[in-house]
């Protein structure tokens, strides 16, 4: 049994014993799998500009590295309790310039996820907890919705910007018309009125967007 025991460890397997009577009776080596597209997944956050990819697991040392090796992880954190998890998150957030998302799923995922900028759950697989306490939810469990997640947030921020532009522009505009004595009072109404749908109508162009 020891021996069985050694040899598991050595393959970087969690090891669970049953026991009946205070006996061992069974020896169980649990080999982690990666989920299929999170490698990829990785891949395409990377290439999207994500600066560094860190996991933070209860799993033991060995689990971890052959984990993130597989995965592309830049680090990892391994043996972590959920409070040092937070402990862990903490020497990231907060730092100027820097975002930081957190995906998970578990009990002890809920406080990194509520304390990260970004928390993301997997809906499908994730406890009410961890769904609870993120900002997004993935309603499928597919790892690759999170670049497409990304894709989405980038031209969110992009049609922002345009908008925010067009406002000027389009009050500048009218400001001059209204000092230089073209528009009178109700043409200036108009015109404010009439110019609201322009951010609007640029807004809509999101609902056939597709990542």
């Amino acid at each position: 049994m020891t021996q069985a025991i050694a040899d598991g460890i050595a393959k970087n397997n969690n090891i669970t014993l049953l026991s009946l009577n205070k006996n061992v009776v069974a020896l169980f080596a649990l080999e982690d799998e990666v989920r299929e597209g999170v490698t990829e997944t990785v891949s395409t956050l990377r290439e999207g500009g994500v600066k560094e990819f860190i996991m933070l697991t209860g799993d033991n040392e060995g689990v971890a590295k052959k984990i993130s090796q597989r995965m592309g992880i830049d680090s990892y954190r391994a043996n972590l309790l959920p409070e040092q998890k937070l402990s862990a998150l903490e020497e990231y957030v907060g730092k100027e310039g820097r975002t930081v998302a957190m995906v998970g799923d578990g009990v002890n995922d809920a406080a990194v996820l509520t304390r990260a900028d970004v928390g993301i759950a997997m809906g499908g697989i994730g406890t009410d907890v961890a769904i609870e306490s993120a900002d997004v939810v993935l309603v499928q469990d597919n790892f690759k919705k999170i670049a497409e997640l990304q894709t989405i947030a980038k031209k969110v921020l992009s049609v922002a910007r345009q908008n925010f532009t067009l406002w000027a522009v389009v009050n500048a505009i009218g400001l001059y018309f209204v000092f230089s004595g073209v528009f009178d009072p109700s043409k200036a109404a108009a015109y404010n009125f009439l110019t609201d749908f322009i951010p609007i109508a640029n807004s809509l162009r999101l609902i056939r967007f597709r990542a």
